[in-house]
């Protein structure tokens, strides 16, 4: 027989052959072998043999390291023995002169993962190990790859180790981080040298190994500086080597700018060294602002990218066509640089820093680096030279207008130069408001006479500018003047040249109508904005005033009589926009403004509620995989139902199929559609005056979906509540018993705010329902015993949800006594309990846990509950007698009730108040909860009236008033019976 590393061998081979028959039947072999012990080790014994085909080790170690995430914490399920772990370990380093890269990166990648979790306590030598096999590589031309391999794996352990955030391991890293930066930075200045010495004597770079590991180096020494030292401005290492940085920086971006072949390795290995280093000032700038400040030569570094910006300002847009990538990507750091310098508030959030520290880096800011004349320079290039529309951008928006205005939507600004240009001056405008606020007015007055077609985008900029300052320049600018004399001058201008201008209009009022706009001026951008739609406008400036109308629409204080004269011109732009684009992404923008039209403007959209449903069904079909589209249809016809009301009857025949699809546990987009689906159904419900055939085909699929209790169970109640609000007698004669028995399943589940969740329902039930035809189901499927079954155990239940289960048992001895105590014998038999001590153990519950029932409604119906018992000879119950009329002292005693008796406490926490709204303004379920409220008995009965009736009923069958007392009222406390006489004032 084979011995088990045979086996592996041929498992791992049949593993990664092409046949998928094969494929299974290995994987499955190897599911079931990597849980054995052992497996783990022979695994690396392969992979780290030679002389095995190099595709069966990758494919190996790629099989190992998904290995390590499921069995190699201590915590885990089939945990692999600490025994083979100390075997793996000792072994896992010698993969170093492997000569196949994939091979031997993801090694590197098989050792961090592991030592993640096991350094420092279960592989404490791993570091020391690393940089002594580095070092004794140095200087060894012939051990070259074994000194890159190590370097790599050292800069991958360094990364998995920063990427633990807790305390202790945070401070764990900070411990080894000046030890480790000792280290690498004596190999990362060694290989530096020695490249630059290379150049030195020829220009011809022959050999980049020099340049590449000394890449790796540094890649380790930006997160060890970055995440290892609390305060480098403190620390010898650190500030040599922020210095040494920047020197390195100037040399190879020098270089780099010299380098005629710009497709070469060599080049791209000096382009991501000059990007490395930027990572480097950014990210320190950015995780310790104060110290990054208060290191020397943090003001040469500011400076030399400030330069960088200004030399490129009008050049870098004809370097990127030669070097797409390279000189963007610099010019992107620069700017993140200085926006993190500017962002004052960013110095307030490094807690590690003192108050002291804080004030002298604040001083060093406000007094050397954001003076008036930098900050002002700074505005000025942005504007002139970063916020300007680039040739390519022009070009896009002729070849590709659509996709180019949904490039300009996305937030893509830490990659895109002008989009980050933008953040960087929204953040200099919002810390440096007083000192720019004159320059931009300046700059705005200027632009009003640059009209040649040479001069618009320098204009386009400086309208980009003020807006992206609008919350900065409120107060200072007076927008409806300019509005009105300015923007809305320019926006009649039709020239093909000026619809630059037009766009920026349109995109200038998204930016400001809701921070400063008069009332009387409205109209005016409602009119305006509207005409960009039109069809005979540019295509991108029809675009942009979509998107921004939502913007218009969208404010606090929106005046939808004010827009109403607008309403059907967009509408009908708006409808026909939506079918010109052909991008998703144009499509979820303009409905997304439609259906904000359609929530703000409420009834007032119903003359105009065809044309929008008209489009919906080619949107839905043409939607395919596209799952944030049809969510967002099911959000506006959600809100067309609900501003249409009865109305919305004649969408059912549209609306309900796709409802069905949306909810369906069987399409593929139900985990998409089902929250939107659930509240499109709702709606329809709460609308509708009638149950359409339709309509009422669905309930089937609402109880199916009460099997799932998750977070959907609160939404799919309503809908249930609704449809018992909106046809009782229907639901309860066709559904009553598979509703009840999903109820049944449900109990015990689910958390106490579920579980009183249901209970609301079947009290909306037992309300609505005549409870003849709620007996059967309510006994057949064990509710009404697992609720009594509750209510009696011996396990201390939530007293939340206790309280509300008797509510239940109240309900059903109100509707019928002479039921209820049958149902007592029924349970008594099926518990073998006697029927006296089970009717005994539940009224001993019941009053016990009167005192949590808080509200006054809830104490109301079981006082009546308890009035109407009494109606009775049975011995147990009027052995309660004293009890009873306590609870009918102190609920008559809290509450002074009318003579019908309701009390306006009894209202409240109800969803409609007695008296809070018109029945002409409201929604048609809200009609009909009003009117199941009115009919409640809480309501409808007085209490004293009830309690003197069923004290009368008593007497009489229990041998008259004489003989009643004696035998029950005697037993009674005579004080408590005075009290009780004083509430009913008999």
């Amino acid at each position: 027989m084979s011995s088990p590393r045979d086996q592996l061998l041929q498992t791992l081979a049949e593993a990664a052959s092409q046949q998928p028959e094969r494929i299974k039947v290995a994987e499955a072999q190897l599911k079931q072998w990597e849980v054995v012990p052992e497996f783990y080790i022979t695994l690396l014994d392969i992979i780290n043999d030679k002389s095995v085909d190099v595709n069966l080790r990758f494919f190996g170690v790629i099989f190992f390291k998904n290995g390590v995430d499921k069995y190699w914490r201590k915590t885990a399920k089939n945990t692999i023995n600490p025994e083979e772990k100390a075997k793996i370990r000792s072994q896992l380093l010698s993969f170093m002169d492997e000569s196949h890269n994939q091979l031997a990166t993801q090694s590197a990648v098989l050792v961090s993962k592991i030592a993640r979790i096991d350094f420092p306590n279960e592989w404490p030598d791993l570091l020391q190990n690393l940089l002594s096999i580095i070092h004794s590589t140095m200087n060894v031309n012939q051990a070259i790859l074994i000194q890159k391999r190590a370097i790599l794996t050292l800069h991958l352990v360094v990364k998995a180790l920063c990427s633990k955030t807790f305390g202790p391991d945070r401070r764990m890293f900070e411990q080894v981080a000046p030890e480790l930066l000792r280290n690498v930075a004596s190999i990362y200045v060694e290989h530096t040298n020695r490249f630059f010495n290379m150049i030195s004597t020829s220009t011809d770079v022959v050999n980049a190994t020099d340049l590449e590991t000394s890449l790796i180096a540094l890649k380790s020494i930006r997160r060890l500086i970055v995440h290892g030292f609390q305060d480098i401005s403190k620390v010898d290492e650190t500030k040599a080597f922020f210095l040494l940085a920047f020197d390195h920086l100037q040399k190879f971006y020098t270089l780099r700018n010299s380098f005629q072949d710009t497709s070469s390795s060599v080049f791209e290995l000096l382009d991501s060294k000059v990007n490395l280093i930027g990572k480097f000032y950014v990210e320190l700038q950015k995780l310790r602002p104060i110290s990054f400040i208060m290191t020397p030569g943090s003001r040469d570094v500011i400076h030399y990218y400030w330069q960088l910006l200004v030399m490129h300002s009008k050049s870098y847009e004809t370097e990127m066509a030669t070097q797409p990538y390279g000189t963007e990507k610099i010019l992107i750091q620069a700017l993140l640089l200085l926006k993190g310098i500017v962002r004052k508030s960013s110095y307030n959030q490094d807690i590690k820093e003192s108050e002291n520290r804080l004030s002298d880096a604040m001083k060093i800011l406000e007094e050397q680096i954001l003076t008036q004349s930098f900050v002002e320079s700074f505005a000025e290039l942005l504007i002139s030279s970063y916020l300007i529309l680039r040739k390519e951008d022009l070009v896009m928006w002729e070849e590709d207008p659509e996709g180019w205005v949904n490039f300009d939507e996305t937030d893509h600004w830490e990659y895109q130069i002008r989009p980050c240009a933008e953040k960087v001056f929204t953040d200099l405008i919002t810390q440096c408001r007083d000192l720019l606020s004159p320059k931009i007015l300046k700059l705005l007055e200027n632009a009003a006479s640059l009209t040649q077609s040479d001069n618009l985008l320098v204009k386009d900029a400086i309208y980009c500018a003020v807006g992206l300052g609008s919350h900065e320049l409120y107060d200072v600018l007076d927008f409806d003047s300019w509005l009105v004399n300015n923007l809305l001058v320019e926006a009649a201008n039709n020239d093909p040249s000026f619809k630059i201008i037009r766009r920026r209009i349109a995109w200038i009022i998204g930016r400001w109508v809701c921070v400063k706009l008069s009332k009387e001026n409205r109209p005016r951008v409602y009119d305006v904005m509207t005409y960009f739609i039109n069809p005979e406008e540019d295509f991108v400036v029809r675009l942009t005033a979509a998107i921004n109308l939502k913007s218009c629409v969208d404010e606090w204080d929106f005046d939808s009589d004010g827009f109403v004269s607008y309403l059907d011109r967009a509408i009908t732009l708006l409808t026909r926009l939506i079918g010109e684009v052909e991008q998703f992404e144009s499509r979820l923008k303009i409905l997304n403004c439609l259906s904000l039209i359609v929530e703000r403007m409420d009834s007032q959209i119903a003359p105009f509620s065809e044309k929008i449903t008209n489009l919906l069904p080619t949107l839905w079909q043409v939607a395919q995989s596209e799952y944030l589209f049809k969510p967002a249809i099911l959000v506006i016809l959600t809100k067309l139902v609900q501003a249409l009301w009865e109305q919305s009857i004649n969408l059912h025949e549209f609306i309900i199929p796709i409802i069905q699809y949306s909810v369906s546990p069987n399409t593929e987009e139900h985990v998409y559609l089902l929250e939107d689906g659930l509240d499109l159904w709702l709606a329809i419900l709460e609308n509708t005056v009638e149950c359409t055939p339709l309509l009422f085909n669905l309930v089937p699929a609402a109880i199916g979906l009460l099997e799932f209790g998750s977070e959907t169970l609160k939404r799919v109640l309503r809908i249930i509540e609704s449809y018992i609000l909106l046809v009782p007698e229907m639901i309860v004669q066709s559904y009553s018993i598979p509703i009840m028995d999903a109820f049944t399943r449900l109990f015990g589940d689910l958390r106490p705010e579920a579980c009183r969740a249901i209970i609301y329902v079947i009290d909306v039930t037992l309300q609505a329902c005549p409870f003849e035809l709620l007996k059967e189901s309510i006994i057949s499927t064990g509710l009404l015993g697992k609720l009594l079954n509750t209510i009696i155990s011996v396990n201390e239940e939530n007293p939340y949800v206790l309280v509300s289960y008797v509510s239940i048992l109240a309900r059903i001895i109100i509707n019928d006594p002479v039921f209820f105590l049958h149902f007592i014998t029924i349970a008594s038999q099926q518990y073998n309990i006697q029927q006296e001590n089970l009717l005994k153990k539940v009224l001993e519950t019941w009053l016990d846990k009167f005192d949590n029932i808080g509200h006054p409604k809830q104490r109301k119906l079981s006082a009546m509950a308890f009035a109407t018992l009494i109606a009775t000879t049975n011995s147990i119950i009027l052995g309660r007698l004293s009890q009873f009329v306590g609870v009918w002292c102190d609920v008559l005693s809290e509450v002074k009730e009318s003579g019908g008796g309701d009390a306006l406490v009894y209202w409240q926490e109800e969803y409609v108040g007695k008296n809070e709204i018109d029945d002409s303004d409201a929604s048609p379920e809200t009609k009909r909860k009003r009117a199941l409220l009115q009919r409640d008995p809480i309501h409808t009965t007085n209490l004293i009236q009830y309690i003197n009736l069923k004290i009368g009923e008593c007497e009489v069958l229990n041998g008259g008033p004489e003989m009643f007392r004696q035998k029950y009222l005697s037993r009674v406390d005579n004080t408590l019976l005075d009290q009780l006489k004083g509430l009913m004032n008999v």
